[in-house]
């Protein structure tokens, strides 16, 4: 009990001050005490009320209540009981909307505009006879509204919704830092405010509502529609200490000026921060489904090579004692007959061991294993029989000393396909006389395949499977995929670009 009250005394004493001040600077700009009141102070209470909790209003609205009666007795203004029971008959509003008021920015941002025009037509039916300007009014409630009420949602959002980090030993010895940069952009902004005011010439002055847009896109698209809020309570407070004492006209365009421009704001500023909300879900979607795709390629790779292992072990033997059990049967057998047979086995055997060779070797290069991805590129060209035909071959590695990471098998395996599919490609169609294989590792692997033949179209692609199913292997592996060519008499050859994660 003893906090609520010291609780109830402390916000009644900033409240007090806060809506006395809002009320003068309101003043000075309309020159009407009781429109200063609906401009700034009745939308301060709105936001407060909004954001406490209900057995803090009768602190809330005692507060505005002695100081509107303390206003009506200083400047002899007795009728404004009228306002005062305007106050008093947003409660029920308050009430009703607080009890919608949860869940997301937007949902919130909703209710906060609902409850602004509600209870700008509260505060148009019951002053509009008493004022005898029904569209000031209005315009004087929403134009508040559309400053304070979200401003006072960011401060409550940032106060309660934010996670604190706990005041220990470690947080004070760190050093506190600051973000000067956004302070000292933000208060630019604000200057520009001021000189764009202050300088332009009398017949320009129509246009600095539209310059003034420029700040709060800048800051919608920086911040999102807190930075668009900022932006707008910064042109206001410039616009309206430029424009102290014009006429009844201008303070009306002034006010349409910042309706409009808060609205724009923060309804820009809500599209940019929902746009790049779901720019970041989508690349959390990207990275989880790169990451699946991974680990797909590593279960697949794995399965290779226990398939391979599993047919080099047990089909090796059974053909080498096939073969074997032929050979004694050559030298036992006299009669043509089984000496043709057995001739037949083991010719039979020596095919299927061939082709289970070749089906060993796609599945898993063997020669990977036993001699590392750089030992096996250079088998690779030798198996080829580059210098043979007449090709001259460049393998440049560079690999430091210490790596942060070892490559994985699934990338060692797809390097050397591209290269095993690289090379083969260049031997066939290329009619290349020199070709330079570059492998570096640094924070990825970089692979880069280059020749000085005819070169092809890039639609020549599509023909085939294999540099399609290497770009689609590529970049399930999350790497990029460049192949840089042209064919006709400018050719200057082709390069093959791939850039693959350490996985």
């Amino acid at each position: 009990m003893t906090n609520y009250w010291l609780t109830s005394l402390c916000g009644w004493l900033i409240f007090s001050c806060s809506w006395f001040c809002l009320w003068i600077f309101s003043f000075s700009f309309l020159a009407e005490p009781e429109l200063a009141i609906i401009l700034f102070p009745f939308a301060f209470r709105l936001g407060i009320a909004l954001h406490t909790k209900k057995r803090f209003w009768p602190t809330i609205y005692g507060a505005e209540l002695c100081l509107m009666a303390s206003l009506s007795i200083l400047l002899d203004q007795s009728q404004w009981i009228i306002v005062i029971i305007t106050s008093f008959a947003s409660i029920p509003m308050i009430w009703f909307a607080q009890q919608h008021y949860y869940g997301s920015q937007l949902r919130r941002l909703c209710v906060i505009g609902i409850v602004i025009v509600a209870t700008a037509i509260i505060n148009t039916l019951m002053l509009g006879d008493r004022l005898d300007s029904f569209g000031m009014i209005f315009l004087v409630s929403i134009t508040g509204g559309l400053i304070l009420v979200p401003s006072c949602y960011l401060v409550w959002s940032y106060l309660f919704q934010s996670v604190w980090t706990p005041l220990t030993i470690n947080l004070i010895a760190k050093p506190v830092e600051l973000r000067s940069r956004h302070i000292i952009f933000c208060t630019l902004l604000f200057i520009l405010n001021i000189v764009i005011q202050l300088v332009l010439p009398e017949e320009l002055r129509r246009f600095a509502p539209f310059c003034l847009a420029i700040p709060i896109i800048l800051l919608a698209f920086r911040y999102g529609w807190k930075g668009a809020l900022l932006g707008t309570v910064l042109n206001s407070i410039a616009l309206i200490a430029a424009r102290n004492g014009v006429s009844h006209m201008e303070i009306t365009d002034l006010l349409l000026s910042l309706s409009a421009q808060s609205l724009t704001g923060i309804l820009l500023g809500i599209g940019i921060q929902h746009q790049r909300e779901l720019n970041q879900k989508l690349q959390h979607e990207l990275n989880r489904n790169h990451n699946l795709s991974r680990h797909f390629v590593k279960a697949e790779e794995s399965v290779r090579r226990n398939i391979a292992r599993e047919l080099h072990d047990e089909i090796g033997q059974n053909i080498t004692a096939i073969r074997t059990q032929a050979s004694i049967l050559q030298r036992v057998e006299k009669s043509p007959v089984g000496h043709r047979c057995a001739s037949t086995i083991e010719e039979l055997s020596l095919n299927i061991y061939d082709t289970t060779k070749g089906l060993l070797t796609q599945l898993r290069p063997k020669v990977l294993d036993e001699l590392g991805l750089q030992g096996a590129i250079q088998h690779l060209v030798r198996e080829l029989e580059c210098e043979r035909n007449g090709i001259s071959t460049t393998i440049i590695w560079n690999e430091p000393i210490e790596r942060d990471a070892e490559t994985s098998d699934a990338t060692n395996v797809t390097l050397y396909r591209i290269c095993q599919e690289a090379l083969n490609n260049m031997m066939k169609y290329a009619q290349a006389s020199e070709v330079t294989i570059t492998v570096s590792f640094q924070k990825k692997a970089y692979l880069t395949v280059k020749d000085n033949g005819i070169g092809f179209k890039h639609e020549d692609t599509l023909d085939g499977l294999g540099l399609l199913g290497i770009r689609e292997r590529v970049q399930v592996l999350g790497g990029k995929f460049t192949l840089i060519t042209q064919s006709g008499s400018n050719a200057v050859g082709t390069e093959l670009q791939v850039i693959l994660p350490m996985l």
